[in-house]
C-alpha cells in the first residue's frame, strides 16, 4: 500500500513538473507576444504620424502589423488558458451538480484540445507547402509567410496540450469555476 501511494505521488510530481515546464514555455511565448504587441503599436503609431505629418505612409506597415498580430494572438491564447481567463458562458452548466459539471468541463476541454491540436497539425502542414518548392513571401516587404504559420502551429500546440492537461483534472477546473463565481459575486456586492 505504501509503495502504491509513493508511486502515485511520483506520478503526480511528474505531472506537476510537466505542467510547470509547459507553463514556463507558455510564459516565454506570452512575453514574446507582448513584445510583438508593443512593436505593432509603435509601428502603427509611426505609420499614422508619417501619413498625416509627412503625407506619406510607411511602406509595409500593414504587412508587418499582420505578422506581429499572429505572434501576439497565438502566444496569448495558451497564456489565457493557463490563467483560465478565457470567456465562458456557463449559464446551463452552472446548474449541473458538481460531478456532472466536472465531467462536462472535462469533455469540453478534451474537444477543444482536439480542435487545437488538429489546427496545429494542419497549420504546420500548410506552412511546409508555403516553403516548398519556393518560399512564399509578402508583397511589399518580402517577409516569408511560413514562419508566421509555424507560430500559429506552435501556439495551437501549446494551447492543445494545456487543454488536455486541464481535461485530465476536470474536478479542479469545476472548483476553480466555483471560486471565480464566488469572487465575482463578492465583487458585485462590494461595488
Amino acid at each position: 500500500m505504501r509503495k502504491l501511494r509513493e508511486g502515485s505521488r511520483m506520478g503526480s510530481n511528474r505531472w506537476v513538473a510537466i505542467r510547470k515546464g509547459l507553463h514556463a514555455v507558455i510564459m516565454g511565448g506570452a512575453w514574446i507576444g507582448g513584445a510583438a504587441l508593443i512593436i505593432m503599436v509603435l509601428a502603427t503609431f509611426a505609420n499614422v504620424v508619417a501619413r498625416y505629418v509627412l503625407k506619406k505612409p510607411l511602406m509595409g506597415t500593414v504587412e508587418m502589423t499582420q505578422m506581429l498580430l499572429v505572434v501576439t494572438a497565438f502566444f496569448a491564447i495558451p497564456y489565457t488558458e493557463v490563467r483560465r481567463q478565457h470567456v465562458t458562458f456557463d449559464e446551463v452548466v452552472s446548474l449541473f451538480p458538481r460531478g456532472l459539471r466536472a465531467a462536462t468541463i472535462g469533455i469540453m476541454y478534451f474537444l477543444v484540445g482536439v480542435y487545437a491540436l488538429s489546427t496545429s497539425w494542419q497549420e504546420a502542414l500548410l506552412a511546409v507547402t508555403y516553403m516548398v518548392p519556393s518560399m512564399r513571401v509578402t508583397d511589399v516587404l518580402r517577409i516569408p509567410i511560413a514562419p508566421a504559420m509555424f507560430i500559429i502551429a506552435v501556439g495551437a500546440l501549446l494551447w492543445g496540450i494545456e487543454l488536455f492537461l486541464n481535461a485530465l483534472s476536470p474536478l479542479e477546473a469545476a472548483q476553480q469555476e466555483d471560486i471565480k463565481k464566488q469572487e465575482g459575486l463578492e465583487n458585485e456586492v462590494v461595488s
